[in-house]
């Protein structure tokens, strides 16, 4: 209008057009500008919800093929976690390799991308040796080598382990068109996080093989302390009692077999561990004849229970060796197991000379000096059943001076075959 006023002659003629035009150009260009923006502002919202859709899908995948990656890259695994990501996805076909295999395909083409045989597609070894991410938009850019196969697109995204390529996960179409900017983002994230998933999976297991190595190295500082007074005790029963004497030696020889077991094992069953305990009374009390009462309550139907190695013996060696000092007669020890609350329980009473408070505070917390042996039975029980059991495990200590000591071992029955 501005033009028509400056350009057109005469401009009465040129003003009175545009008060003719003016109110309905202002307000038709008013709207029009109103829905370009509204426009705009759609473009943006659905580019604002895409984004949202495809982060909300990316992690509603990651947190369900999590537990599977935690397994590392093997062939079950990997079928679960390519179910996951055919149904999560719009690709016809999802498939994971290692360095050197397809451990998984699910979808279309399955009848010739067979998983545990060699990597399929020239796409698929690329991106292997290079490290990058490769599009085939064309069923000749795959490479495969089946004539009629199925499959005309495909992303394919190198899975890394601190850097290195470990494998890689593919994604097929039955259509070049099905491959939109959509799905090659989202498979680029969901790789990324997977990649991380790896990497967590494998900080995980070294920080589980480190664990056990300690709890494998706890359980190797346990050394009987008697060993020399037994061979003494039988070498001296030799000659009086040989049949005793023999009887000795196989509870020694048990002993001794039960520790190399133990040193091997994380967990036992409760059966081998009073057995354990047994062979060991039997040669204490071959030195001490009628010198300890030991009386046994135990609830049946718990030989079976699995248990640390080495956690009930030191408990009943510490009441032997520490609770009666002072007491020279009626000297009482107290096994007693059973279950209560989803949880077994192994108690050790005496009625010994009891602990006094000072040393009750440090119990278990830090190893403790000792006259006799290192006094680290209670700390090394400790740190085991937390490194075992993650903190749902237990050891109280209950004690009087005078009156006895009570300890208590909680160990959980739910799960504890797993």
């Amino acid at each position: 209008m501005i033009i028509i006023l400056i350009m057109a002659k005469p401009f009465v003629n040129a003003w009175e057009l545009v008060k003719l035009i003016g109110l309905p150009m202002i307000i038709g260009n008013g709207f029009g500008t109103l829905l370009f923006v509204v426009i705009i502002q759609s473009v943006l919202n659905d580019k604002e919800k895409t984004r949202a859709f495809q982060t909300n899908c990316t992690f509603q995948i990651a947190e369900q093929t999590l537990p599977f990656f935690r397994q590392g890259l093997n062939p079950d695994s990997c079928k679960e976690i390519s179910k996951i990501l055919l149904l999560g996805t719009d690709a016809d076909a999802v498939a994971i390799t290692d360095d050197h295999r397809v451990l998984s395909h699910v979808g279309a083409a399955s009848d010739h991308h067979t998983p545990l045989e060699g990597l399929a597609t020239k796409l698929t070894k690329k991106v292997l040796e290079q490290g990058v991410i490769h599009v085939a938009r064309s069923k000749q850019d795959i490479h495969c080598y089946q004539d009629d196969c199925p499959l005309q697109a495909a992303i394919v995204i190198p899975l890394k382990v601190h850097g290195a390529t470990v494998g890689s996960l593919k994604m097929y179409f039955t259509h070049p068109d099905k491959l939109t900017e959509v799905q090659q983002e989202l498979a680029e994230g969901l790789a990324n996080l997977f990649s991380t998933q790896l990497e967590l999976a494998q900080a995980e297991h070294q920080t589980k093989l480190l664990k056990d190595a300690e709890i494998r190295a706890l359980q190797a500082q346990i050394h009987p302390h008697f060993f020399f007074n037994a061979i003494n005790t039988i070498s001296a029963l030799c000659r009086t009692d040989v049949e005793r004497a023999r009887q000795l030696l196989i509870d020694l020889s048990n002993f001794f077999r039960s520790n190399l077991q133990g040193a091997r094992q994380l967990l036992i069953p409760l059966e081998k561990e009073l057995e354990h305990v047994e062979a060991y009374l039997s040669l204490e009390q071959a030195r001490f004849p009628d010198k300890y009462q030991i009386v046994w309550e135990i609830e049946s139907g718990l030989e079976k229970v699995l248990l640390p190695p080495f956690s009930l013996q030191p408990l009943v060696e510490n009441a032997i060796h520490h609770a009666f000092s002072n007491i020279k007669e009626n000297r009482k020890i107290i096994i007693r197991i059973y279950t209560e609350n989803e949880f077994m329980n192994i108690v050790v009473e005496d009625n010994g000379t009891g602990i006094d408070s000072e040393r009750m505070r440090i119990l278990g917390g830090q190893t403790v000096d000792s006259k006799k042996g290192t006094g680290t039975a209670i700390y090394n029980i400790t740190e085991r059943l937390e490194g075992i059991y993650n903190g749902r495990a237990s050891l109280t200590i209950r004690s009087e001076v005078g009156k006895g000591t009570i300890i208590t071992m909680s160990i959980p029955l739910k799960g504890e075959n797993e």
